[in-house]
């Protein structure tokens, strides 16, 4: 029974930290250092990094990290409760049969990740994202300004963008800590669009925010 608890355990462990992961990416942050701030997160782990501020101001990434926290130290707790029942009731050695489970379950994550079972994973989720969220079509056409970290962009919308009913809200700026100021669209400007704004192929936004969250400049 401990034996099947343990395993139970880690196995949540790691879907936690795959879905957070995937999550973190899925907010446009590079796939290693996703990884990395998942991990830092559910184990409680601290370090003064880039990525983290990238983190710590950005709202969607935030409570992504949050959960992840949250559901860290939780798992922690239960660990602890779990070892104190165990010291008090006792516990037994685990059998060859269990322990041969245990390799088994071991030997088949380590193939898992060796073939590249969980960059595969992630590709197939974040595609099903891109689908219903087409910013991966959006090009940083000229950057006029840059103060810090934060600049004023002048952003292309592409054909590939294009979904029925496409509004700006669609394209989760405000998730990203990015305004549209405007809207350039066959020589006339709206100005201040709302988040239900109609976006049309060939339209340029003129937008202000974060820079390194900003769509990949033109090449």
């Amino acid at each position: 029974m401990e034996v099947i608890a343990m395993i139970i355990g880690a196995v949540l462990w790691l879907v936690v930290f795959c879905a957070g992961s995937i999550a973190l990416e899925g907010t446009g942050m590079d796939r290693t250092k996703a990884r990395f701030q998942a991990l830092s997160a559910i184990t409680g782990t601290g370090f003064t990094t880039s990525e983290a501020e990238s983190v710590v101001n950005h709202p969607r990434r935030r409570r992504i990290v949050t959960w992840l926290m949250l559901l860290g130290n939780t798992a922690v707790i239960a660990f602890a409760i779990g070892l104190i029942v165990l010291i008090i009731v006792g516990t037994r050695l685990p059998t060859s049969v269990e322990i041969g489970i245990i390799i088994g379950i071991a030997v088949t994550i380590g193939l898992f990740i060796k073939f590249r079972g969980f960059d595969k994973l992630t590709d197939t989720v974040l595609k099903k994202l891109h689908k219903t969220r087409p910013v991966s079509h959006l090009v940083t056409e000229e950057l006029f300004h840059q103060a810090g970290r934060y600049g004023v962009a002048r952003i292309q919308v592409k054909d590939e963008a294009i979904v029925p009913d496409l509004t700006l809200k669609g394209f989760g700026f405000a998730e990203q800590d990015i305004m549209v100021l405007a809207i350039e669209r066959e020589g006339t400007v709206i100005s201040l669009p709302g988040a239900e704004e109609p976006v049309l192929a060939g339209d340029y936004l003129l937008c202000y925010g974060t820079v390194c969250e900003m769509p990949k400049p033109k090449q």
